[in-house]
């Protein structure tokens, strides 16, 4: 018995740790700002734009991801963790999750891959049409 009450004990300071350190919305966007900036400033330098211009890239950039993630980015707060979700296109997709006051989300290649393939001219130039 004095065993099964050490486990409910240890069981009930987990739950309390996870509860008080649930990242919140500004936790989850600054780690995928840090994130996305780091693949766009990656796909920069691949394609050998770099000096003035690629800071001017970069800084609009920064902007633009700033400006998506205000108006595209949803917090779902779960009692011991919580979730990032972006929508793109009405559809919601997960990209990060938070426990432990830190926020795992993509990784670097992860990202460009995403930016590449959800975020290319053709679909902006498209959406700007409707």
């Amino acid at each position: 018995m004095k065993k099964f009450l050490i486990f409910l004990g240890i069981i009930a300071v987990v739950a309390v740790a996870l509860m008080a350190t649930t990242p919140d919305r500004q936790q989850h966007v600054d780690t995928i700002k840090s994130v996305m900036t780091g693949a766009v400033n990656a796909e920069l330098r691949e394609n050998n734009i770099d000096g003035q211009l690629g800071s001017i890239a970069s800084a609009a950039a920064t902007m633009a991801v700033d400006k998506y993630l205000s108006t595209n980015f949803l917090v779902r707060d779960h009692r011991f963790y919580s979730l990032g979700f972006i929508d793109y296109n009405n559809e919601f997709q997960m990209v990060s999750v938070g426990v432990f006051n830190h926020v795992y989300t993509l990784d670097e290649e992860q990202a460009r891959e995403m930016i590449k393939k959800k975020l290319n001219p053709l679909d902006i130039l498209q959406d700007k049409s409707k």
